[in-house]
């Protein structure tokens, strides 16, 4: 999940071209060591393709949205996974900060250059990513969301865009084969069952929280507690969120280009939240919500967040964990093979 895999077109060209890989998009929570993240487990266990993670902090809905529709003439009928956490839905959503850092110029230059996406998609993305002052080549931007057919030329220059791929390439050899978490070892035998890893999970992360209340693993609540500041993320959990409608066109690109998308919504830690202030209405607001924007746009769900305060899901306050990623795997892995899933929401239309 380096910069050329997450920035770049050259790797991501290739994973939809071939059809062993099976791609999970989120943020953070994909670089976790945690033995039953699905790049361990799920590369162990009751898998067909392998599993290929695409996210880091601060990749939330526009900056995976990009990314995706950068493969978008790829899309049809392609599996994936893609994760959305609750700690994105914040007074601000996307901060100008994470766009400069985690978008990328061939990313957007290879979206809008994709055929089958259509003139009414682009301009959409073109309007938001003219609200975010660093963006590259405003003149191009504004063109395109003003009058599309009337737009020239290309976002970036043919000289620039060859020069970026031609750093891409040299920073991304082996990068298909090489995970980042090789170095973590499954916890159960490959032909563990779902209830065998669950149990495993739970020992594992009950082992791991002895120092707190909370179900914060230790290494983290040792972190808490050597700050000495009150904990505050009032800025969370808005129902009026800017992030609601970067999530719904990110849905509505995926069910335009025919992808075969299971979105996962996560809880945080409820016993936590309630700690800190932030109220379990006020957190079912923000899941209620970010469920029928999926839904009601097309998308299909299998929604976590009744574990809200299921001991052992989460890790911390906010990153799945333990028993919660493996509750994960099984859908993915139920997904992958076409097999049925009652857990999830289809769309109603």
């Amino acid at each position: 999940m380096t910069d050329q895999v997450l920035k770049g077109t050259l790797i991501q060209d290739k994973l939809y071209e071939s059809n062993k890989y099976y791609p999970i998009y989120g943020s953070s929570e994909l670089g976790k060591d945690d033995p039953f993240n699905p790049a361990i487990a799920l590369n162990k266990h009751n898998a067909n393709k392998k599993a290929f993670l695409l996210g880091a902090g601060g990749s939330t809905d526009l900056i995976n949205a990009v990314e995706l529709a950068s493969q978008y003439d790829k899309l049809k009928g392609k599996k994936l996974t893609f994760i959305i956490s609750p700690q994105w839905f914040t007074n601000h959503g996307l901060t100008n900060q994470n766009f400069d850092a985690r978008m990328s110029q061939t990313q957007i230059n290879q979206m809008f250059q994709q055929k089958n996406m259509s003139t009414e998609l682009k301009r959409r993305y073109a309007q938001r990513l003219l609200q975010f002052p660093h963006v590259h080549n405003k003149e191009y931007l504004k063109s395109y969301a003003k009058n599309p057919k009337e737009t020239k030329d290309s976002y970036i220059s043919g000289f620039k865009e060859n020069q970026l791929i031609k750093i891409e390439a040299i920073k991304s050899l082996f990068a298909m084969d090489k995970s980042p978490l090789e170095h973590v070892k499954p916890a159960t035998k490959p032909d563990a069952s779902w209830d065998e890893m669950k149990q495993k999970a739970v020992e594992i992360g009950k082992a791991d929280t002895t120092s707190n209340k909370f179900g914060i693993r230790d290494q983290y609540w040792k972190l808490i507690q050597e700050s000495k500041r009150k904990v505050r993320r009032d800025y969370e959990f808005n129902v009026n969120s800017p992030e609601f409608q970067d999530l719904e066109l990110l849905v509505k690109t995926m069910r335009a280009a025919g992808a075969d998308v299971q979105y996962v919504s996560i809880p945080s830690n409820g016993v936590w939240y309630d700690h800190i202030g932030i109220d379990k209405e006020r957190r079912q607001a923000v899941y209620k919500k970010i469920h029928s924007t999926v839904v009601d746009n097309g998308g299909k769900i299998y929604d976590m967040t009744d574990k809200d305060y299921e001991k052992y899901v989460i890790s911390d306050a906010v990153h799945i964990g333990w028993k919660g990623w493996v509750y994960m795997d099984e859908q993915i892995a139920k997904h992958m093979k076409g097999e049925p899933q009652p857990e999830v929401d289809k769309p109603k239309n």
